[in-house]
């Protein structure tokens, strides 16, 4: 889901839709994301008052112009401008649900107390393709907590099927 009044990642989810090089787009963003994670003194350069825009935007063509594609490197000269820079992670993440959308992909987190055999998670990927008609990427987390089963979370939405879950919906059957 886009964070509201994010136009800057949609805008750049256009581009990338326009050109016909989506991926390539998504990578140079992520590059990009990486490269200020990595050196948390460039957002200060980037965003401070006492460099004047021109150098700030020199700055930005040395750091990315030829390693990434020209819309990249004008999408973050447009955060800077507009003093959107510090919302770079939030526009990569609004981004990459853009493009998920556009794919027709979704990514589902399943919760287990052992981990599934392949062949489980390929029946699972399956199953779970076939009811929401998306292509599934499965992500597994061990949940040592659980007692048996599994949870299933999807687009904000959770399929219980834990052994816990089932025991506390057996109780409130039985305590009516």
């Amino acid at each position: 889901m886009i964070s509201s009044g994010n136009d800057f990642a949609a805008a750049y989810f256009m581009l990338a839709v326009e050109s016909g090089r989506l991926d390539e787009y998504a990578e140079d963003l992520a590059a990009i994301g990486r490269a200020f994670s990595e050196n948390p003194d460039y957002m200060l350069l980037v965003t401070s008052p006492d460099i004047p825009a021109s150098e700030r935007a020199q700055a930005i063509d040395a750091a990315f112009g030829g390693k990434v594609n020209e819309h990249a490197v004008n999408f973050i000269k447009v955060l800077c401008k507009h003093k959107k820079i510090n919302r770079l992670s939030e526009c990569i993440k609004d981004f990459n649900a853009l493009k998920k959308a556009a794919e027709n992909r979704v990514t589902a987190y399943v919760y287990t107390a052992v981990p599934l055999s392949e062949e489980q998670e390929k029946r699972l990927k399956k199953t779970l393709e076939g009811k929401l008609d998306r292509t599934v990427k499965l992500k597994t987390v061990i949940d040592e907590k659980m007692i048996g089963g599994l949870r299933i979370e999807v687009d904000g939405k959770v399929i219980d099927g834990s052994i816990k879950r089932q025991l506390h919906d057996i109780k409130e059957v039985i305590s009516g």
